[in-house]
């Protein structure tokens, strides 16, 4: 993946063949006039394709007519803490909240110190396997993980789970005008039967109603794991408009024979966890191997 900047922006691009161009903080920031930020992006010396970017949360009518797909994205909607609590989520759920509580785990809000980054850091470097693939922020320094965890500090809460004085698990969540994002949630393997990341969560959604939130939004809604967790954390799809934008005839090309679609939305669903299984397991034999 390479970054530039553009009218101000920064934007990535990724992809072998075919390049695909978009925001790096595409879940805060709008794009109000995207004529203009195109034609500046045909402009531009960096080789790249295709232009693509969303409506945020709660937008799901199509503003524009360029060439769209539904991005299925996570969002609790927010009426009432005991709303969630008691319609949203499931009996195990409760039952995993309490029994957080019941170990000791305290949540709290944090601040982003030193102490907090060290345990962070703590949490990244317990594993190098997370969720069935490498785990990106393993073994990464302090002055790293500050400045990666550090951005849209005017505008974020940090929650820290806390056991015998231990950070076993922190949350950070970004506040937009009509939504706040989860851009942080992790806890450490070695405390999973604590259920922390369910600690952390319905934390969140407390504060969340204190400030009268009306969304939670949390990255993608799909069938992995991870997409169990919101699921049975009281959030549900929500399909927003992204769009495509061809920025040259190679892009017009591969957008009309679909070339722009990731390798997982070609296969059919059945398929997906077998090849989770097999990535896993690979990405283990890698780790050893090394070791």
């Amino acid at each position: 993946m390479k970054y530039f900047t553009v009218e101000n922006r920064e934007f990535y691009t990724n992809g072998r063949l075919i390049k695909l161009c978009g925001l790096v903080n595409a879940w805060y920031e709008s794009i109000e006039n995207p004529e203009v930020l195109i034609d500046s992006l045909k402009q531009h010396q960096e080789k790249k394709h295709i232009f693509t970017f969303f409506q945020r949360p709660p937008n799901t009518e199509p503003n524009f007519k360029y060439y769209m797909e539904p991005y299925s994205v996570a969002v609790i909607r927010l009426t009432s803490y005991d709303d969630w609590w008691n319609y949203a989520i499931r009996k195990y759920t409760r039952q995993a909240v309490k029994r957080s509580q019941k170990y000791g785990v305290e949540v709290r809000e944090a601040e982003f110190d030193d102490e907090f980054v060290r345990g962070i850091s703590s949490i990244y470097n317990e594993s190098p396997i997370r969720l069935g693939k490498r785990f990106s922020h393993y073994n990464k320094n302090l002055e790293t993980i500050r400045r990666e965890v550090g951005t849209f500090i005017g505008r974020s809460l940090f929650l820290g789970a806390y056991w015998r004085k231990e950070l076993v698990g922190y949350l950070k969540i970004v506040f937009e005008d009509e939504f706040a994002d989860i851009l942080n949630l992790l806890s450490k393997i070695s405390h999973r039967e604590k259920c922390v990341t369910n600690a952390l969560l319905a934390k969140v959604v407390e504060f969340c109603c204190e400030r009268r939130v009306g969304y939670i939004a949390y990255g993608d809604f799909n069938s992995s794991s991870l997409g169990d967790f919101k699921r049975h954390n009281g959030f549900s799809q929500m399909d927003l408009p992204r769009y495509f934008i061809p920025l040259n005839i190679t892009g017009a090309i591969a957008l009309r024979l679909r070339l722009h679609r990731r390798f997982s939305q070609w296969v059919p669903d059945r398929m997906l966890p077998l090849l989770r299984e097999l990535r896993r397991r690979w990405y283990e034999q890698s780790v050893k191997g090394e070791t």
